[in-house]
């Protein structure tokens, strides 16, 4: 990579978070395999970073509902915590982590093409969406910047940035649905909304509307499966 090269994607990825019209015209006007990989790469370092301070309490969290499970015997939550315990320490958490950050990237640029193309009529290549979705995805970054220091502070990762603040914590479905309408989510949709926009010449505010509604379904099937899961 050439340092002309590493300043225009430097540059890309700072006007995302000023002037994201100007990070989605560019990638409009030209995009390289870097523009999928350098931001991906990005997140997927601090999301690694993130992960070994998370886990740990995540285990600590599970660990205390185990315990309190009326639907689990004795026997079966001793073996349920051996079994955590012992992946405490595995690589495969990290692994996990890198491998569902680059299946996350190219399912929702599958999405975005969907409603670029058959919803919106226009003719996005998936090579351009993959790129914007990566720059999006840089979102995750600041998120886990804000949310990571909080649960190690509170040491626990009932951390929200969602409605979720205005409930009650339970396992009622309103609070699981609030607690996907998330701030950082809501961000995506906008620079999805502009991107959309800029690549297919049209008024944001129209992928906006399509986007928000696909995003409030997803919302309602996560906090409805979520509700199936018990311990």
């Amino acid at each position: 990579m050439s340092e002309n090269q590493e300043k225009t994607i430097l540059s890309k990825i700072l006007s995302l978070f000023w002037e994201p019209s100007g990070t989605f015209q560019s990638l409009k006007t030209k995009i390289s395999w870097l523009d999928i990989l350098f931001p991906l790469l990005i997140v997927i370092i601090i999301s690694l970073i993130a992960t070994s301070y998370i886990v740990p309490i995540a285990i600590n969290d599970q660990k205390a509902r185990i315990e309190n499970s009326e639907k689990l015997s004795d026997v079966q939550k001793e073996a349920i915590i051996e079994r955590m315990e012992n992946r405490a320490d595995s690589p495969v958490q990290y692994i996990t982590t890198a491998i569902a950050t680059v299946v996350k990237v190219l399912v929702l640029a599958l999405v975005m093409l969907f409603v670029g193309n058959f919803l919106l009529g226009g003719d996005v290549k998936y090579f351009t969406m993959l790129g914007i979705t990566a720059y999006v995805g840089l979102v995750d970054v600041v998120s886990l910047g804000i949310k990571t220091p909080l649960i190690v502070s509170r040491n626990t990762t009932k951390v929200y940035t969602s409605l979720a603040l205005l409930l009650e914590e339970s396992e009622r479905f309103l609070f699981r649905f609030f607690a996907n309408i998330d701030i950082f989510a809501i961000w995506k949709i906008v620079l999805f909304s502009i991107a959309l926009g800029i690549i297919l010449d049209k008024k944001a505010s129209k992928p906006f509307w399509i986007i928000t509604i696909i995003w409030l379904i997803y919302a309602v099937a996560a906090a409805a499966l979520a509700g199936l899961v018990k311990i």
